[in-house]
């Protein structure tokens, strides 16, 4: 292999890819907990809400499947009147609007349930996984690893190259990797998203602090050895974290 293959475009392109799934990682977070605040919201909203002697008819005549299978088949499940239905689309429509501009404590042991949650784990994992690979075509461009350690180690698991990188610091217990590893156990969820897998990804917002936290302490370690000139991601993730502790935590 040419290490000259590698040009300043592929370093570009890498950084553009961490850049990107960074940004989308922390844009995903704040639409789950926006989501799960506009649910709290809408809940509370519905109960000083008046329904219509109408829709109290339709209701109690309602006759709900217990089977999932048959709930999901059923084509007779529409259980008020057209126009309460469009007063509980703009509660609604409130309760995002409020919880977009507002904010809220859910506390650091609150297991997050909405879908975007896959968003931001793969997105996060992506961002640490794209970062760790930079750094090793870093390292293979400055003759710190020779080639067939390179192609070796670029194929590895993710894991496996970041044990790689820091053998020394583990070595003398300087770093951990005990979130990284979290993180990706719950990527792998995510990408095999089994019914199994549903009922096990729900992780806390303590769960989430501790990985950016371990990230953050990895992605210095790169910046500290690459002394490239660009925006620092460590500072990056400080910042996202400041931000999402000072609106949900």
């Amino acid at each position: 292999m040419n290490k000259n293959k590698f040009d300043i475009l592929t370093f570009s392109k890498l950084s553009e890819g961490i850049d990107f799934y960074l940004n989308e990682s922390f844009h995903y977070i704040n639409e789950v907990l926006i989501n799960e605040y506009a649910s709290l919201l809408f809940s509370k909203l519905i109960e000083t809400k008046d329904f219509l002697d109408k829709d109290i008819e339709i209701i109690s005549k309602l006759d709900i499947p217990e089977k999932p299978v048959e709930l999901l088949q059923s084509s007779d499940l529409d259980p008020i009147t057209d126009e309460t239905a469009m007063d509980l689309s703009e509660l609604w429509n409130k309760a995002q609007l409020y919880s977009r501009s507002n904010n809220y404590n859910f506390g650091k042991d609150h297991k997050i349930v909405s879908i975007e949650i896959l968003g931001h784990l793969n997105s996060f994992a992506f961002f640490i996984e794209t970062l760790t690979n930079r750094h090793l075509l870093f390292l293979y461009q400055t003759k710190s690893i020779d080639e067939f350690s390179y192609n070796r180690i670029s194929k590895a698991r993710i894991l496996e190259r970041l044990i790689y990188i820091f053998k020394d610091e583990l070595k003398y217990n300087k770093i951990q990797f005990n979130e990284i590893s979290n993180l990706f156990r719950m990527r792998n969820l995510t990408v095999h998203f089994t019914p199994e897998n549903v009922r096990k990804l729900n992780p806390t917002i303590s769960q989430l602090i501790k990985i950016w936290k371990q990230s953050k302490i990895i992605v210095e370690k790169f910046e500290q050895r690459e002394k490239f000139n660009e925006e620092l991601y460590s500072i990056k993730i400080d910042n996202y974290t400041t931000d999402f502790k000072s609106k949900w935590t």
